[in-house]
């Protein structure tokens, strides 16, 4: 018996999970919808057999849908949090949890009343990367952790394929590039070292009014380790890339674009042996499915969202101001 699935927001985001959840057997589509009704008719024409419905009540309100995945912008997700515990459903949510930190804290106490399955969609959320990285950190392979290092490099923002977002992604009051991918990694350092504390940032933003950073710094610290932070937008021809990397006294190793693992050998990167090859989609589904089975999963919360999400925002507040 597989679990039905019912999908809010089908842009990009929402469209990946979408053929994701299609190619795993423990799951079917059984609804689906988005406010965009050209994007609504792209999917009927991309998967014809995946029901798309004519409104977000039809998705959360079906009969058969025991888990809502959330893939809208940001400032609609606790509003929708809301009708799916409402509705006594599992809930899959895209990051981030929220722009304004009380409401997130509201699903994030409502999850804890109700009791209901929920998971937040961080690319680290599970597969062999994070455990590996958690075996490493455990077997003290790196020896004593000196620094974390999160760099990226963008060509342009939004991304090319981040396009039918632009609308708010762009913008500094509800995207941005800080929200949208530094989110993943704190919730990795979150899971491996402990909750991060910003000690001070600096942003700088374009003259376009409201428009989201274009280059990003910050000073961070899990607990006595200090982590930096650096990234923004070089020109056109700028070769996507992003890597974090944890500096040890005895080794060094480092995730880098698309997520694959290195260490550090005679000052070059040679790929980790990991005793694993499936791929993170598939592990955090699978974890996903166990999540609905009743079953122990190491996926993020809710609550781990908020956590995650606290972080952003203080980043975001301290922009050229220290403690």
């Amino acid at each position: 018996m597989t679990h039905s699935i019912g999908i809010i927001g089908l842009g990009m985001i929402g469209e990946s999970m979408l053929a994701e959840f299609l190619d795993h057997p423990e799951f079917t589509v059984v609804a689906c919808w988005d406010l965009n009704p050209e994007i609504c008719s792209q999917i009927r024409t991309r998967y014809p057999a995946v029901p798309v419905v004519s409104s977000s009540e039809e998705v959360i309100e079906h009969a058969d849908t025991e888990m809502i995945y959330i893939a809208t912008p940001p400032m609609t997700h606790v509003d929708y949090g809301i009708q799916v515990f409402g509705q006594k459903k599992a809930l899959l949510m895209e990051k981030p949890l929220a722009l304004d930190l009380y409401e997130g804290k509201r699903l994030v106490e409502l999850a804890a009343q109700t009791g209901l399955p929920n998971t937040m969609n961080f690319g680290y959320a599970a597969g062999p990367v994070v455990e590996t990285l958690e075996k490493i950190v455990a077997n003290r392979e790196v020896g004593q952790v000196l620094s974390i290092e999160i760099r990226y490099e963008f060509p342009s923002w939004p991304l090319p394929n981040q396009l039918s977002a632009a609308s708010w992604i762009t913008n500094k009051f509800t995207g941005g590039m800080v929200r949208e991918m530094f989110s993943h990694h704190v919730y990795l350092i979150h899971r491996l070292f402990g909750h991060l504390k910003v000690n001070m940032s600096w942003l700088s933003y374009p003259e376009t009014e409201n428009s989201a950073e274009a280059f990003a710094l910050a000073s961070l610290q899990a607990g006595e380790i200090p982590v930096w932070f650096m990234g923004g937008i070089g020109s056109l021809k700028t070769p996507r890339n992003s890597n974090f990397t944890i500096n040890g006294k005895e080794g060094v190793v480092r995730i880098s674009e698309k997520q694959q693992l290195y260490s550090g050998q005679a000052g070059e990167w040679v790929p980790y042996q990991m005793e694993k090859t499936q791929t993170a989609s598939q592990a955090r589904l699978d974890q996903i499915a166990q999540m609905l089975n009743g079953k122990p999963t190491t996926l993020p919360t809710i609550q781990d969202g908020y956590e995650v999400q606290s972080v952003i925002e203080d980043l975001l507040a301290k922009a050229g101001k220290s403690d």
